[in-house]
């Protein structure tokens, strides 16, 4: 079904990039008007905007998205106009966005151009979250300036923390008869099956550490053992045993998955509708009437890095986010002494609190939070919601207008919903690995996880559509993101423009570019970022208890 939550929104594109034209084309899809003033070689994702050779700028326009070198001068009336500033790259294209922000060097080595047009549609997801923000803060008549180094250097954030993620010993990419897998088995408990299954005798290898020692060895056994296996069903067998498995995926097995066809997201070889699917409730009696972020009030049952970027965005404009851990199970980038650059990166603006759910007075406490609250985010498996009876039903029965969002690794439907997988997964599923490839043209993984943090910014962007959206209807929403859909989106293009085999070592060999530390991605006085550090492990655990028994006691 087309999403309208834009319908009646006027958009005046003037624009020589891709990742303007995309963020155009995200707004198209939830309804917008888009009229785009045409270059000689328009993006494919142009098709179903009016081009126009110039456009009046008199004309009642909305927003006005500008990404021209020389912004023009003329007044757009009462428009929010959105200058994307590409500098200090020269074209915008994808290979100078990747190679300029520093995406593509490691250890002073060329390392192959990620796979699809990652670079292009973050800073277009980012550019589409920040106008349906300014929507929903009625803003017209102003200027706001979006840095596109800024995204791009955000990235580079999770670098660090993926590359010790890729430095646990089996992370892989395999051969199998029929092609390549990713093949990960995170912990010492799942490494010890794995030798079992897989009959792979390395007795001294039982510890993260011990395989690290002796890392080629690990990967040549499991290389010999999947050379003689089919993708699909070690896929399925692992899958079932819940290991992180995936099977490389070439843009002709994504356009046949029978998971996207289940989910209605791929339809006769074509994307139909954005990486989400949003589900609208019954209108509450007293709904909530969104006025601006400050008052907003977010649940975070997320970790690691996808839903923690989506629900920092919220902190960030003011919003207050409760973040959610289990006593038994901090979020995972804490890392053993409670906190790390990257965890701190994340969660900045948050406050914290320990419950556990499998305790009635937590969860009883957990749902006066969502009760008093506008939005939750969790990045679950959907058997987790379901197993601690937080289904949509009960969530909407404590809260009416609630805006409940998933982002999973598979969606909350159709025949993969309770696969498990990480970015490394979801990237070797949607494409991305099929198109990373080295000198030899074979697939590997990028050198960060660029599915999560987009992942997080779609989860961002579909929450406030539906904030826009619930202006009108007053009722609540269920938010469906797929991480494997976020990850198809990326290298869902035209497929013979995204073969990125050779190096793009060239753009950055004749001088060092150097991206400027601002406060964020868009920089306007009334938007000035608060910076508070993370929060400890359960720091507001006492008072939000405390105060919560004592509003019980005054009840009885």
């Amino acid at each position: 079904m087309k999403q309208q939550t834009l319908q009646g929104c006027r958009i005046l594109e003037i624009s020589t990039t891709l990742a303007t034209s995309y963020a155009a084309e995200l707004l198209r899809q939830q309804g917008a008007y888009v009229e785009k003033q045409s270059t000689p070689h328009p993006f494919f994702c142009d098709a179903e905007k009016v081009l126009v050779p110039s456009t009046s700028p008199t004309h009642d326009w909305d927003i006005v998205l500008i990404d021209h070198t020389v912004w023009p001068s003329p007044y757009f009336g009462t428009a929010l106009t959105i200058y994307i500033d590409f500098q200090p790259f020269q074209t915008g294209e994808e290979r100078e966005l990747q190679a300029k922000a520093g995406w593509l060097n490691e250890r002073g080595n060329a390392s192959p151009a990620i796979g699809g047009y990652p670079a292009s549609m973050l800073v277009a997801a980012h550019i589409a979250f920040l106008v349906v923000c300014q929507l929903l803060e009625g803003r017209r008549e102003s200027k706001v300036t979006i840095h596109v180094a800024e995204i791009l250097k955000g990235a580079l954030k999770g670098r660090l923390f993926t590359s010790e993620e890729q430095g646990i010993i089996p992370m892989m990419i395999a051969p199998t008869l029929d092609g390549h897998m990713f093949i990960g088995a995170p912990s010492d408990e799942q490494w010890a099956f794995l030798t079992r299954w897989a009959e792979i005798n390395l007795p001294h290898c039982t510890t993260q550490s011990e395989r690290r020692l002796q890392k080629r060895s690990v990967e040549e056994a499991l290389s010999k053992w999947s050379a003689s296996q089919l993708r699909q069903g070690l896929m399925v067998l692992g899958q079932t045993f819940r290991l992180p498995f995936a099977s490389v995926q070439s843009h002709q097995e994504i356009a046949e998955c029978p998971h996207h066809k289940s989910r209605g997201f791929i339809e006769q070889h074509h994307m139909s509708r954005s990486p989400w699917i949003m589900s609208k409730g019954l209108a509450a009696k007293q709904p909530f009437s969104f006025t601006n972020f400050q008052e907003l009030r977010v649940v975070d049952l997320t970790a690691m890095w996808a839903g923690p970027y989506c629900t920092r965005l919220f902190a960030d404009l003011g919003a207050t986010v409760m973040k959610v851990e289990a006593p038994h199970r901090p979020d995972g980038i804490r890392g053993q002494s409670g906190t790390t650059p990257f965890f701190e990166e994340l969660n900045r603006n948050k406050k914290s609190i320990v419950l556990d759910l499998y305790e009635e007075k937590d969860k009883a406490l957990l749902l006066k939070l969502i009760q008093d609250s506008h939005i939750v985010v969790n990045n679950f498996s959907p058997r987790v919601m379901e197993n601690f009876g937080l289904t949509d039903d009960v969530l909407q029965l404590h809260n009416p207008s609630i805006i409940n969002a998933s982002l999973s690794a598979f969606g909350q439907i159709g025949p993969y919903r309770d696969y498990v997988g990480y970015g490394s997964t979801l990237e070797a599923m949607g494409g991305i690995v099929a198109q990373t490839v080295d000198r030899t043209a074979t697939p590997v993984l990028p050198l960060f996880s660029i599915s999560d943090m987009m992942a997080g910014i779609v989860g961002a962007l579909s929450i406030v559509l539906a904030l826009y959206e619930q202006m009108t209807t007053k009722a609540a929403y269920t938010i469906d993101v797929s991480q494997y859909e976020v990850a198809t989106m990326l290298a869902w293009v035209p497929y013979e423009h995204t073969a990125n085999i050779s190096c793009v070592k060239a753009l950055c060999e004749d001088e060092a570019y150097l991206i400027e530390e601002k406060p964020n991605w868009w920089q306007r006085d009334d938007y000035a970022i608060r910076i508070e550090r993370a929060p400890y492990f359960g720091e507001h655990t006492a008072f939000y208890k405390t105060k919560y028994f004592d509003e019980m006691r005054e009840c009885t």
